[in-house]
């Protein structure tokens, strides 16, 4: 069921349950809850990795270079954009010129407003692929702009993982068990092999699923938890987890507000709320750069409650000046990347528990120096373009870490990663992992596409494993 125009509804959809953040410097990525995950809740925008993102190490020195390349997942990458119906352009330095099946979303006046400053500073600023439909595609509504994109999308244009796919998979007989929180993955230590897992429903009472194959997909934060949550006799540091690297090199990306305001009305709430202007002009790595790799640009006008959140440190009439210039205000979103780093972790909380007496996830991180770097660069690179786009007024908000990946990383070598790269736990050969979990690095773009596209590829292989036998 669709949810109403309301900002109220994204506490429905958002994850709100306890969880630790510690650290220096502490993130709060966004995760959703219900029956579609993130998608329910995430703004639909869906770039492409470049392909340097795979071997961050061999090109710039930084990171770890990933088990596959980007032409390993463009098939799937393609297939995705397809079955969403992803529209906008590939933009000008896209790793390869590619086709969407829709054509891009107009610029709404915010998009343009920001796309004057970019241009006057020599930039390129394009429509980016968004999973919004910019006509109808596939029995699904062309967006009408209404500007709740993270609330739960009301008109159904908003492409997401129950809308999109879960149809088609009840017709082929899949059953769908809502509001079950799996705690443990089951396994049999004579066969080595998960066989299914516990889960409470509401009242948390305990039930059990058997099972021949187990796929978590729970995100970076609540499967390196389920996995620590499930340690057994085998597996005294949690299940698949024989080289310690559960929960380690969790990453995030540095992210930073900039707001301007205009002495005309901006009206940024009216149209997609994040991707309609997108700049990539600074995203490749530059050796007069004192940093390595880049960032990304894009517009995000957020809702009043989130804007006044993320509006920096601000009281009294300053802060009330800030809320009345919300219909006057533009906003970039200057959104870089972020290194691994093997003391950024996902653990269990030793003293937080959640209302089913679990031990709660404690996030804890630390920014780079260069992290800090490319943010800081991001940061004054989207001030300047808001300068020259004519506001009177540019402000900074809250620094803040987006988009959790990177605590069940892909690898070849079992001493030094979690899963192979199609997500199958070397430890546990019937267990996989389908989520931004697996990243190896993060990128300086969204990451649903990628971790999409890697869920494809993993779904082949496992099709095809199972027509072998080789995963009984």
């Amino acid at each position: 069921m669709p949810l109403s125009n309301s900002e109220a509804n994204s506490a429905k959809i958002l994850w709100t349950e306890p969880r630790v953040y510690y650290g220096r410097h502490g993130i709060v990525p966004k995760t959703g809850t219900g029956v579609g995950g993130g998608t329910l809740t995430w703004l639909g925008v869906m770039p492409r990795f470049h392909q340097t993102d795979f071997q961050t190490y061999s090109t710039d020195g930084v990171g770890r270079d990933w088990p596959i390349t980007y032409s390993d997942l463009r098939p799937y990458y393609q297939q995705v954009e397809r079955e969403f119906g992803v529209a906008g352009e590939c933009g000008p330095f896209a790793p390869e010129p590619y086709d969407l099946p829709l054509p891009p979303h107009r610029f709404n006046w915010h998009a343009q407003v920001l796309a004057r400053g970019a241009t006057k500073l020599g930039a390129h600023p394009f429509a980016p692929p968004i999973a919004i439909n910019s006509r109808e595609y596939r029995g699904r509504p062309a967006c009408v702009y209404c500007g709740w994109c993270g609330s739960g999308c009301p008109s159904g244009a908003k492409a997401t993982a129950s809308a999109v796919y879960l149809e088609e998979a009840e017709k082929l007989n899949a059953r769908v068990i809502s509001e079950a929180f799996v705690h443990r993955i089951n396994y049999d230590t004579c066969r080595g092999r998960a066989t299914g897992v516990d889960y409470l429903d509401t009242e948390h009472h305990e039930h059990r699923i058997d099972a021949r194959l187990v796929l978590i997909a729970a995100h970076a934060v609540e499967t390196p938890r389920l996995l620590l949550l499930s340690a057994n006799a085998d597996f005294p540091d949690g299940l698949a987890n024989s080289s310690g690297l559960v929960g380690r090199r969790l990453m995030s990306h540095p992210t930073w507000q900039v707001f301007g305001t205009f002495n005309e009305r901006i009206n940024a709430f009216k149209g997609i709320q994040m991707g309609q202007v997108m700049v990539q002009d600074y995203y490749l790595s530059n050796a007069r750069n004192d940093y390595a790799r880049g960032f990304i640009l894009t517009g995000y006008m957020m809702t009043p409650i989130t804007y006044a959140t993320l509006s920096g440190m601000s009281y009294g009439a300053e802060f009330k000046n800030f809320l009345y210039d919300y219909p006057h205000t533009a906003a970039w979103w200057a959104h870089a990347e972020g290194l691994p780093d093997e003391n950024n972790s996902v653990t269990l909380d030793p003293e937080r528990k959640d209302s089913r007496g679990l031990p709660a996830a404690r996030l804890t991180y630390e920014w780079s120096d260069n992290d800090l770097k490319v943010s800081e660069a991001a940061r004054v690179k989207a001030a300047e373009m808001m300068e020259a786009s004519g506001a009177s007024r540019v402000r900074t908000g809250l620094a803040y870490g987006a988009h959790a990946m990177g605590t069940c990383c892909m690898g070849s070598d079992p001493h030094t990663s979690i899963v192979n790269s199609y997500g199958q736990t070397h430890d546990v050969p019937n267990l996989f992992i389908c989520d931004t979990s697996i990243f190896v690095t993060g990128a300086g773009v969204n990451p649903t596409l990628t971790a999409m596209a890697l869920t494809s590829r993993a779904v082949e292989f496992i099709v095809e494993s199972e027509r072998k036998g080789e995963l009984e």
